[in-house]
């Protein structure tokens, strides 16, 4: 959903992805070895664990056969450093059938993880009471590690590997700036580590893409395209602008173009349609922007047509990856429901091409469900996802699920109906930007949208498990918004989203993986986590939202803990600027978030 002028020199596409969801032309878990009580001993079964950090004591034995409930663990009296391991409880007696015992109350919680408590002799009874915890944490009911609770990073529940970041150069004016060293490397100032480019074809199958050969010298390790539109004969609008849908008489000759394009261009995947849901609109107004080269699917479309597209790139250029549905909206990839939110006081839907007439951000709101057109429940509007997991041949027919996030500016999760619930493919954003008449438009170069940015990547790499994500531009060449990662149009100095972006970027690298973060309670910090492939490297990105500063307690669980983490930050005055090393002490980061700010803890 970008927005840029129809004529443009050397590209006759008009306009990328700004137009995404924009009812205008512009288009748009917490895981630690942390300090919670681990429970005692279990009576006539283990050795509890110490009190205030100091060894436990055995359990008691049960008696022999007497019926009695056998007393629960005593309660953790003060808080310690990780209790020591619980003396091994002595045999029970032969025993009766005595009920179970009660459970005992909760000790207090421990500044660090405790050892786990030796195991006991089995007892002839059952079970006793189940003792209660103690101020170290860690123990375990028998000798085993309980369950760890409140802010923790997981590191043995893992999520997508990480594939990059990445830019746009398809559209681009030629003569402007594009300072790959900058943008691709990981050293010297304003290093921000992308490793991904994307270009585009124009509708002749020609490039409109520049600075191919440097990128990949300076550190783009995969180079992917996307297409706008078919000639204006092959469309049921007999225009490259406005929308219009693919004449089914063009599949074939399309997607050969497309094909040959993907590899000339020794991509490492093609998109087969870009923003499948979008058509440039200027003569309906804001929030539409300007007309530029567009075309439109319908879910059955895109069924229909990814089984031509994606057999036909799989025959011209074996191994090059299919994209789709590439959405301008990531709501389309899995609802009939349209975006809102734009900054038009009388038009604050987005344009909605296929008339479904429902708008909300929130995929699960029955009251607009029930307002959507019936023809596009039936396939004629939106949830590419749900159409295309429907039919096996279409499905089979594509690689990376690609979508942008424009509009609602929000990730969506994986259906829940789609596959199990268990994602299969990876997910691709592939074009995001701040655009007009949508919140975040700009021009703006501060550290409010610097950390804006960063919540939208948070959304993306989060709640939609991101395995890529794109931004449009280095600047912006025709509006004066903040389609540019770092220029406005007439400006000169870095944005900060830049640096936000970096503070991903630069960190968490291709071949990391996500795991899981739980236990965050502070809706002003977002927080995400990634391990290396060798898990010897562990990077936390947290974003303060707030005004206030934060101290977030972060343990490391399900894994070694590092030894010391070393913070990034990017702030009102600081851009990726490094810190000195924080100890981890007892398995726990005590991170220092300061107000505004993306924080990048790498841990070793």
């Amino acid at each position: 959903m970008t927005m840029k002028p129809v004529q443009l020199t050397l590209v006759s596409i008009a306009g990328l992805g700004a137009a995404l969801l924009a009812a205008a032309c512009s288009g748009t878990e917490t895981p630690s070895d942390k300090n919670g009580a681990g429970t005692g001993g279990t009576g006539n079964a283990s050795g509890g664990t110490g009190n205030g950090g100091s060894s436990g004591t055995s359990s008691p034995g049960g008696s022999a056969g007497t019926g009695t409930m056998a007393m629960g663990g005593g309660a953790g009296t003060a808080p310690g450093v990780g209790g020591g391991a619980g003396a091994t409880g002595p045999s029970g007696g032969a025993g009766g059938t005595p009920p179970a015992g009660g459970t005992g109350p909760t000790g207090a919680g421990g500044m660090t993880g405790g050892t786990a408590g030796a195991t006991g002799n089995a007892g002839g009874g059952p079970a006793g009471g189940m003792g209660g915890s103690d101020a170290g944490g860690m123990a375990g009911t028998g000798g085993s590690g309980g369950t760890v609770t409140g802010l923790h990073v997981q590191l043995d529940k893992t999520f997508q590997t990480i594939q990059g970041f990445g830019i746009n150069t398809a559209l681009m004016p030629s003569g402007k700036t594009f300072p790959v060293d900058k943008l691709f490397g990981t050293t010297g100032a304003d290093a921000i580590g992308l490793s991904i480019l994307r270009i585009g074809m124009n509708t002749d199958g020609s490039l409109t893409g520049q600075f191919v050969s440097e990128a990949k010298a300076a550190g783009a390790t995969k180079v992917i395209g996307s297409c706008w539109s078919a000639p204006a004969n092959c469309k049921s609008n007999n225009s490259v602008t406005m929308g219009g849908s693919l004449l089914e008489s063009c599949y074939d000759s399309w997607a050969t173009t497309i094909a040959n394009f993907a590899k000339n261009q020794n991509l490492y995947a093609m998109s087969i349609a870009n923003e499948s849901d979008f058509a440039s609109c200027a003569s309906k107004g804001p929030p539409c922007t300007t007309d530029y080269e567009t075309m439109t699917y319908t879910a059955k479309q895109m069924v229909a047509w990814v089984k031509v597209a994606g057999a036909k790139i799989k025959s011209v250029a074996p191994g090059v990856k299919v994209i789709a549905p590439e959405a301008s909206e990531w709501i389309h990839a899995w609802s009939t429901l349209s975006a809102t939110g734009s900054l038009v006081s009388g038009h604050p839907q987005s344009s909605d091409p296929h008339a479904c007439g429902c708008y909300s951000n929130d995929p699960n709101d029955a009251t607009e469900l029930a307002k959507c057109a019936q023809k596009c429940k039936d396939g004629d509007g939106y949830d590419y996802g749900h159409w295309l997991a429907k039919d096996q041949a279409a499905w089979d027919s594509f690689d990376i699920f690609g979508v942008h996030e424009y509009d609602s500016q929000i990730a969506f999760p994986w259906p829940a109906d789609v596959t199990g619930g268990v994602r299969t493919k990876e997910i691709w954003q592939t074009e995001m930007s701040g655009v007009r008449y949508w919140p975040e438009q700009g021009p703006s170069t501060d550290i409010n949208n610097g950390v804006a940015v960063a919540g939208w990547i948070h959304s993306a790499l989060t709640v939609g498990e991101a395995s890529a994500w794109l931004w449009w531009w280095y600047q912006a060449y025709y509006e004066d918004d903040n389609e540019g990662l770092a220029l406005t149009k007439s400006g000169t100095t870095n944005a900060k989203r830049y640096y936000t972006l970096g503070n991903y970027s630069k960190f968490v690298r291709p071949g990391y993986i996500a795991v899981e973060v739980a236990g965050n309670s502070d809706a002003n910090v977002l927080l995400s986590a990634y391990k290396s492939a060798d898990a010897a490297t562990v990077v936390v990105v947290a974003v303060n939202k707030g005004d206030a500063a934060a101290s977030p307690m972060i343990a490391f669980a399900g894994g070694t803990a590092p030894a010391s983490c070393t913070p990034t930050v990017t702030s009102a005055t600081d851009n990726l600027k490094d810190g000195a090393a924080v100890t981890v002490t007892g398995g726990v980061l005590a991170a220092s978030l300061a107000s505004k700010t993306v924080t990048t803890y790498v841990c070793r």
